[in-house]
């Protein structure tokens, strides 16, 4: 072998150098949930004129911040003020009528209504969706709102689910009452909610009627 031969057996070879570190720029951050209920049903609360007051409000809200208290605990933190004047809904009916329509071909925005109406199903509300981090002021507002402005009605929050936002709902007790469907999108705008959301009727929910319907009918009966 000539002098000039080199073994590569005893090169030093330099090893890979190992992959950077990943870095996390956005830490998951787990709430602290606040102590959970005996049941589900201790999420809702009533509301009078003897007890629609600020001090009772903020207890309530404290016990129950939407943004700390997980969807195991229940899917939704109630409000109701009373007030409202809403016939027991004819679900069935309602029902039966829409198969009628459906096999007459005869769907529409006012037939609906039409058996909404015949079947005392009109009942809806305004949908306000919002983050985590932003939705126990807005839900306070709103709940003092119904309680001590309003003085009548009722909503409900989702509790915490993991990568969605909440929903309020805020409801009236006649979709077809343009008046007080207007005042309260009003009522809301004043409360921070400046942004377009929907109004969609417990009808539709009933009925099934959701996005990419077959009767391409908007879920949202209003939009502001």
């Amino acid at each position: 072998m000539s002098s000039e031969s080199v073994d590569v057996t005893m090169m030093e070879v330099d090893a890979p150098s190992p992959p950077p570190p990943k870095i996390q720029l956005f830490a998951t951050i787990t709430p602290v949930w606040v102590a959970p209920p005996a049941s589900p049903a201790d999420l809702g609360s009533t509301w009078t004129a003897d007890n629609s007051n600020q001090q009772n409000i903020i207890q309530f809200l404290k016990r129950w911040p939407p943004s700390r208290t997980p969807s195991t605990y229940g899917p939704w933190i109630y409000g109701n003020r009373g007030g409202q004047h809403t016939p027991t809904p004819n679900v069935v009916g309602l029902q039966a009528d829409f198969e009628a329509l459906v096999a007459a071909n005869n769907v529409s925005i006012d037939t609906i209504d039409q058996i909404s109406k015949a079947n005392n199903t009109l009942c809806g509300k305004w949908m306000v969706f919002q983050e985590s981090g932003k939705i126990d002021m807005l839900w306070g507002k709103i709940l003092f709102h119904i309680c001590v402005e309003r003085k009548k009605g009722s909503a409900k929050v989702s509790t915490w689910k993991e990568d969605e936002k909440h929903v309020i709902c805020v409801y009236v007790d006649d979709y077809t009452d343009s008046e007080e469907v207007s005042s309260l999108r009003k009522a809301l705008r004043t409360l921070g909610v400046k942004w377009k959301i929907g109004f969609k009727t417990d009808a539709y929910t009933h009925l099934n009627i959701y996005k990419e319907n077959p009767w391409k009918l908007r879920p949202s009966r209003f939009q502001e």
